[in-house]
């Protein structure tokens, strides 16, 4: 975060042009490919698509910074630390910008939307040894335990203990009849990044950011999960002819 309070944000995609995107892109494809690829690594090579000067090193230090502060090396100890104090909070007032979808904004910011802040909770977990995973419910994200499937967090309100009845009802609170205990089902750290892309696209367009879109696109041609948009991901290119 700036001196100022404000977020960090360095600009750049307005000068940018087809083979810079390739260059930009390149290191993000390189992340994924990697199987056995760190969630943070490729979150952070994404946030560097939009960010070229980003310094990866200083912001995986950042999260090497917020394990050093956690008191108790547990998984509620984690989300407690992060989460239930408040040092991390929901974006609520401004949801779906796309900052709130670029993991060293969110640890810059210490706001985020759901899904970026349960990377946080992830990768905060696994420097203090305690491996827990991603649960990507219907309209909401949370951190599981693949090793106890009673048990859950919800980073974005704050909340660490919860079982598979209460998020249920969350999802019913959230206006959602259907259920499936599949929602709870840990979800692999490639699809994570593809449902943050997700995201990033959806802000782009609402905003009408052309520019960020096409980088948004060519990064989603990584995922096999999105090979069929290739001519969805050529046309966004068509603001640089």
């Amino acid at each position: 975060m700036a001196a100022d309070g404000s977020r960090r944000y360095r600009p750049g995609v307005e000068s940018t042009g087809r083979s810079e995107i390739r260059r930009r892109v390149d290191p993000f494809a390189e992340a994924v490919s990697d199987r056995g690829g760190d969630l943070d690594v490729m979150a952070l090579s994404l946030s560097k698509v939009f960010q070229p000067d980003l310094d990866l090193i200083g912001a995986l230090a950042a999260l090497d910074e917020l394990a050093a502060g956690c008191p108790t090396p547990t998984r509620d100890g984690v989300m407690n630390h992060l989460f239930g104090s408040g040092m991390f909070t929901g974006d609520r007032a401004d949801y779906h910008h796309w900052r709130n979808s670029l993991l060293d904004q969110v640890v810059d910011a210490r706001r985020g939307m759901p899904i970026t802040l349960t990377v946080v909770g992830i990768e905060v977990a696994r420097r203090v040894g305690v491996p827990l995973t991603g649960v990507g419910m219907p309209g909401h994200f949370l951190v599981g335990d693949a090793e106890d499937p009673t048990w859950f967090a919800d980073p974005f309100h704050g909340r660490t203990g919860l079982t598979g009845v209460d998020c249920r009802e969350m999802l019913v609170q959230m206006g959602m009849s259907r259920w499936s205990e599949r929602f709870l089902d840990p979800v692999p750290n490639r699809l994570i990044i593809a449902r943050i892309l997700n995201n990033l696209k959806s802000s782009s367009e609402r905003r009408g950011d052309r520019l960020r879109l096409a980088l948004v696109m060519q990064a989603r041609q990584v995922l096999p999960e999105f090979s069929a948009e290739g001519d969805d991901a050529r046309q966004a290119l068509a603001i640089f002819n």
